[in-house]
């Protein structure tokens, strides 16, 4: 039995009770939490965690929620948000972040400090921590690769991975299960000539990005990825799914982006069905048209 009381006393955080989590997600799906929690800090998180685990207290781990999916029925359990763990670190080439730092962030405070290498996954939304248990990239480059150590909890003990540890095993990352406190990236250190070109393609990215995000409607991020195991390269999900003439296909209230086919759309009532539901039709056209079984990058609450 949770203690509101005491889990307040514990957590030095904000704790809230009956939270509703479609604010908390890019295309605004989701009924409530039991409990929702920010932690300051690494400590705080691993305190919560401590707390969960030794309850057997059902939870997960929240980012920014672009690749979030949640139960319109909610989820009965608590969500540990890690929108305070926001720090970033620079010595040399190495840029130390916490798992709550949004990745263009990371990325813009790395070309700061003349520092590059991982400008090709500046479209992705979502916070490190996210994007590291999904090994989220772009057309087979993914960021993982960039990785020195990971941080993490493993059975209530802060580990330290290093990059010997890390490689993916049947395309799972080896960090899926666990609670992911932060990262550190070697970078290459950037001439002027190269920083310049850097910043274009970043700031290009973002153009591109804000381009879809000014759309009054609400979205996911990326639904799908391509395996790496498919041998595709030059090619993403998108361009699959456009291939099979789905920009628009409409589900309920849920539709493809006609800007970004590989992102869903949240017409105004849409369902947390009606987006599975029309992921299913996508995934199925690209099996039958190109051979090709996409990979949700969506993860998946309540169900």
């Amino acid at each position: 039995m949770i203690s509101t009381q005491e889990l307040i006393r514990l957590i030095r955080g904000p704790v809230a009770v009956a939270e509703p989590l479609a604010p908390y997600t890019g295309i605004r799906i989701g009924g409530t939490a039991d409990f929702l929690i920010k932690p300051r800090d690494r400590s705080d998180l691993s305190r919560a965690f401590g707390y969960f685990s030794k309850l057997g207290f059902p939870f997960f781990i929240l980012g920014r929620g672009h690749s979030l999916l949640v139960n319109d029925k909610g989820f009965r359990g608590a969500v540990i948000a890690t929108h305070f763990l926001d720090q970033i670190a620079i010595e040399d080439d190495i840029v130390d972040a916490d798992a709550g730092v949004p990745v263009p962030m990371l990325l813009e405070r790395s070309l700061q400090a003349s520092l590059g290498g991982m400008e090709h996954l500046e479209s992705l939304q979502g916070t490190v921590g996210g994007a590291l248990r999904r090994n989220a990239g772009i057309a087979g480059r993914r960021i993982l690769d960039h990785v020195e150590w990971v941080d993490v909890l493993r059975n209530g003990r802060v580990k330290r991975l290093k990059k010997r540890e890390l490689q993916v095993a049947d395309e799972v990352p080896v960090v899926e299960a666990d609670v992911i406190l932060g990262a550190g990236f070697r970078m290459k250190k950037l001439s002027s000539k190269e920083k310049q070109l850097a910043k274009k393609a970043i700031d290009f990215a973002r153009i591109d990005r804000a381009s879809v995000q000014q759309s009054p409607e609400a979205a996911t991020g990326r639904v799908f990825r391509i395996p790496l195991s498919s041998g595709i390269q030059g090619s993403s999900a998108g361009d699959l799914i456009d291939a099979c003439g789905l920009r628009g296909k409409r589900l309920g209230g849920a539709s493809i982006s006609v800007d970004e086919p590989n992102t869903i759309v949240n017409d105004g009532c849409a369902t947390s069905g009606d987006v599975l539901e029309l992921a299913r039709m996508a995934r199925e056209e690209v099996q039958t048209r190109f051979g090709v079984s996409l990979e949700l990058d969506l993860t998946l609450v309540g169900y």
